[in-house]
């Protein structure tokens, strides 16, 4: 292994993901309506045998769709917020010296933890560097050419062991 290691950014990962979500949360509002216009026209078209059911079933179809297009605009603004980190270039760079995260640099004595953390509700695994001073840097690695096992062979092999990746939350 060379004195230096980068991880950069995938170009277009970030575009892909965002469109993905967008398309996602589009075919979710689409649903929506289709089963609130589908559940009206039933209960108009025939009001003896679904009157009484029909305010239960539109009120339940209206509670599930909102519910999903909330979580839909949730996991847009989570992915948004990880493309907008995610530009093209380098997210973490590390040598005998230090690591750069984002573009945050720590030298080895001040790293006070490394950690990664699974994503949720489309938000990407992410790379959370702790300095002594409390200061944290954050790196969406599903957006990087890297994975967590290697990267984190690399933060020991060029911190000498000061510093390693906490993978324990990927369990």
């Amino acid at each position: 292994m060379s004195d230096e290691y980068g991880v950069y950014y995938r170009a277009g990962v970030a575009e892909r993901e965002m469109a993905r979500a967008r398309s996602l949360l589009l075919w979710r509002i689409g649903s929506l309506g289709l089963s609130v216009a589908i559940t009206a026209g039933v209960w108009w078209a025939w009001p003896g045998e679904f009157g009484q059911w029909a305010p239960w079933i539109l009120g339940t179809s209206l509670a599930v769709g909102l519910v999903t297009v909330v979580v839909g605009v949730v996991r847009l603004v989570r992915v948004r917020a990880d493309a907008d980190a995610a530009r093209s270039g380098l997210a973490i760079g590390l040598n005998r010296d230090g690591m750069l995260v984002g573009q945050h640099w720590l030298p080895w004595p001040e790293v006070g933890a490394v950690v990664v953390r699974p994503g949720a509700l489309g938000a990407s695994t992410a790379l959370v560097a702790t300095g002594r001073d409390s200061a944290t840097v954050r790196v969406p690695l599903d957006y990087t050419d890297t994975m967590p096992a290697t990267l984190d062979t690399a933060v020991r092999v060029l911190s000498s062991g000061r510093a390693w990746l906490d993978l324990s939350r990927l369990d």
